[in-house]
């Protein structure tokens, strides 16, 4: 009895460690995802509302129009340099982002990776009623493990700053969910 006990918490054990080792293996993409989730790549899950009346012909940039540039802050205090070149009408933000090097992101026992240089298109929506916001909860499946990311930006009332905000929720072996701040400003 006590030997079977035994080999049976010793098949978890090697079932845990070949699972930690499977996230181990992932998590340069893993975390690859989040920085580019975290910097807007991803589309927002809300759909667009179908108006029946007439839009004006001449819309206004919102808020989050411009170019803006800023860093990236990440684990072990690594950070990296971010552009943000964006137009916005009503609630669609598009444009391009750069990512520099220099953001480390750790995983926890899944491991950690450096960021590589980045380059990607930007299409995402602000809160409907609330230009100088975008909120997405978005949820990622890789191998067969569900992670969360909680991307909150926001811009200044008076449209210079841009902060912002990528809460990863990491499955429970990896023992930590990393987080992602920025702040970037206009370009004047």
């Amino acid at each position: 009895m006590i030997i079977r006990t035994f080999v049976i918490w010793c098949e978890r054990i090697d079932h845990l460690k070949l699972e930690t080792e499977n996230l181990k293996k992932l998590s340069v993409s893993i975390i690859i995802t989040f920085a580019v989730l975290f910097i807007g790549i991803a589309r927002a899950a809300a759909t667009e509302n179908s108006e029946t009346t007439t839009m004006p012909t001449m819309i206004t940039p919102g808020p989050f129009e411009g170019v803006f540039s800023g860093s990236v802050r990440g684990d072990n205090g690594s950070q990296a340099p971010i552009e943000l070149k964006l137009t916005h009408r009503n609630e669609d933000v598009e444009g391009s982002i750069t990512l520099g090097e220099g953001l480390y992101v750790n995983g926890g026992r899944c491991g950690g990776a450096n960021i590589p240089f980045t380059e990607q298109n930007v299409a995402v929506k602000t809160q409907p009623g609330n230009p100088h916001q975008l909120s997405t909860q978005l949820k990622v499946i890789v191998s067969k493990y569900q992670i969360g990311i909680n991307l909150e930006s926001l811009i200044s009332e008076d449209g210079h700053t841009i902060t912002s905000k990528a809460s990863i929720d990491l499955p429970w072996i990896c023992g930590r969910d990393p987080v992602l701040t920025g702040i970037l400003y206009r370009n004047e």
